[in-house]
C-alpha cells in the first residue's frame, strides 16, 4: 500500500469516528442547556412562592392588629393563597414532566412563561359557591 493511500484511509476512518461522536456531545450540551433552563425556572417559582408566603403572612399580621378589615381580608388572603396553590402545581408540573423553555431563553422570556402559567391557572380555576363560607 502506498502513503498516499494509507493518508486517504486515515482521512476516511477519522471523518467516520468523528461523524459518530460528535451527535454524542452535541446532545450532552443540550441536555445541560435544558437542565439549566429548568433549575432556573424552578428557582423563579421558588422565589415567587416565598413572596406569597410573605403576603399571606403581612395581610394575616395586619389583619390580627385590626389593620384590615374582614371584607378586604379575606377576599385578599384567597387571592394570594390560589396564587401559591398555583406555584405549587407548576413546580409539581416541572418535576414531572420536565417542563423546559427553550435553551436559549432568557430569563425575561422564563419570567413571562412563568407569569402567564400562574394567570392562566388562576383564570381557569373554579369560582367558589357565594352559598359555602369557609
Amino acid at each position: 500500500m502506498s502513503i498516499e493511500g494509507l493518508i486517504i484511509t486515515m482521512t476516511i476512518v477519522a471523518a467516520f469516528i468523528l461523524w459518530s461522536i460528535i451527535p454524542l456531545f452535541i446532545e450532552s450540551h443540550e441536555e445541560e442547556a435544558i437542565s439549566i433552563s429548568v433549575e432556573r425556572q424552578r428557582e423563579r417559582l421558588n422565589v415567587y412562592y416565598e413572596r406569597v408566603l410573605r403576603n399571606l403572612h403581612d395581610l394575616d399580621e395586619d389583619f390580627a392588629t385590626g389593620k384590615l378589615d374582614e371584607e378586604d381580608y379575606r377576599p385578599e388572603r384567597e387571592q394570594w393563597a390560589q396564587r401559591g396553590i398555583q406555584v405549587l402545581k407548576a413546580l409539581d408540573e416541572l418535576d414531572a414532566q420536565h417542563l423546559v423553555a427553550e435553551s436559549s431563553a432568557d430569563d425575561a422570556t422564563i419570567d413571562e412563561a412563568i407569569d402567564r402559567r400562574i394567570e392562566h391557572a388562576i383564570e381557569h380555576r373554579a369560582e367558589p359557591d357565594p352559598k359555602v363560607t369557609a
